[in-house]
């Protein structure tokens, strides 16, 4: 396993770095061009790495049965599931207006491949690395078709367990190593006892790879803990407006939880360390101020051996502490002590 990926120029993924914060749009742009550049625009401000758009090529991901099959609900833009999935569908020229319009503002741009003729599709936009669906992890042709370009590949695997995911490893593996494993677990919204974060460590161990998360909880706890845990990545699907018609506004994040989100992330990251217990120089002014020393316990004559019965500890920062006794104990004192005065080598001979 590679210890860091470059998944664009001089962006670096991995062990010592930041962790790559995605903003997944996906398909809440609702199929409106417009909807999905204010989308850019506002995620632009709040502190994340990347946008992550979706691309399908419908004649190739929908058979003619489910593209005819009624699809009448409330998130429903169509009648029929393969006109829903039409009117969510931007154009491969918006999509290149959108990429260029995203990466003005310092934002990576990139989609998720659901088929080979949007991988082409992505290839002539020139996507800096690729993103398989959960769905997609046992799709070995489109996985391998996907490393053939030598791009780094993001891989979730919110609807397989270990042994699909070997076989996805394997796939890309056999052209390259540069490869992000994402915990996830494929339910809009997920309830928290199904995230299962202590998972990434273990898909980490078992296959040797970078792991990070693509969480569908609500909220921002999960992804801050997520970065805690050592994710490299976390995807967070975003919106303008959770009460928007379509199935993944509701676990989805508006911009203002969004930049909470990416806030906290980075205050997580500097709060970590480096793992080396020390005690700072910040902690320094209190431990003068409320350390204990060794003090008398009652007045000292000058003259008398010093015994452990002599002494306590109290709050007089600075001082021999308990275990710097052996420094007194057994030696004489030079002078009169007084009870609660600090003792210090030069008081005994």
């Amino acid at each position: 396993m590679p210890s860091r990926i470059e998944l664009s120029a001089g962006r670096f993924v991995g062990l010592g770095e930041p962790c790559y914060l995605v903003a997944e749009v996906g398909q809440n742009h609702n199929g409106d061009a417009a909807i999905a550049r204010r989308l850019i625009d506002d995620v632009a401000s709040c502190g994340v790495d990347a946008v992550k758009f979706c691309k399908r090529d419908l004649a190739c991901d929908l058979s003619a049965e489910i593209s005819r099959r009624p699809y009448l609900n409330p998130n429903s833009f169509a009648p029929t599931y393969g006109e829903h999935r039409r009117r969510l569908e931007l154009s491969p020229a918006t999509y290149r207006e959108l990429k260029a319009h995203a990466e003005s503002l310092g934002l990576v741009w990139f989609a998720t491949a659901c088929d080979l003729p949007s991988v082409d599709v992505l290839e002539r936009l020139g996507a800096p690395f690729y993103k398989i669906a959960s769905r997609d992890l046992l799709n070995a042709p489109l996985l391998d078709y996907v490393a053939r370009t030598g791009k780094p590949v993001i891989l979730s695997c919110g609807m397989d367990g270990p042994e699909g995911i070997a076989r996805a490893l394997e796939t890309v593996r056999s052209h390259h190593e540069c490869v992000i494993l994402l915990q996830c677990t494929s339910a809009y919204p997920t309830a928290l006892a199904d995230v299962n974060l202590r998972a990434m460590e273990t898909l980490r161990r078992q296959f040797d790879v970078l792991v990070g998360l693509s969480d569908h909880s609500q909220g921002t706890a999960v992804p801050i803990a997520a970065a805690a845990l050592g994710a490299v990545m976390i995807e967070k699907h975003v919106t303008l407006d959770r009460r928007m018609k379509g199935s993944d506004h509701v676990c989805s994040l508006e911009i203002p939880a969004l930049r909470r989100l990416a806030r906290d992330v980075r205050d997580v990251e500097r709060a970590m360390g480096d793992g080396v217990k020390r005690v700072p120089e910040c902690v320094l002014p209190a431990k003068e101020r409320l350390g204990r020393s060794l003090v008398a316990s009652r007045t000292i004559p000058a003259g008398t051996r010093i015994t452990e019965t002599m002494l306590c500890l109290k709050t007089a920062g600075q001082g021999l502490t308990w275990c710097d006794r052996q420094i007194i104990v057994g030696r004489i004192t030079r002078r009169e002590i007084p009870a609660d005065v600090k003792l210090t080598s030069a008081d005994v001979e």
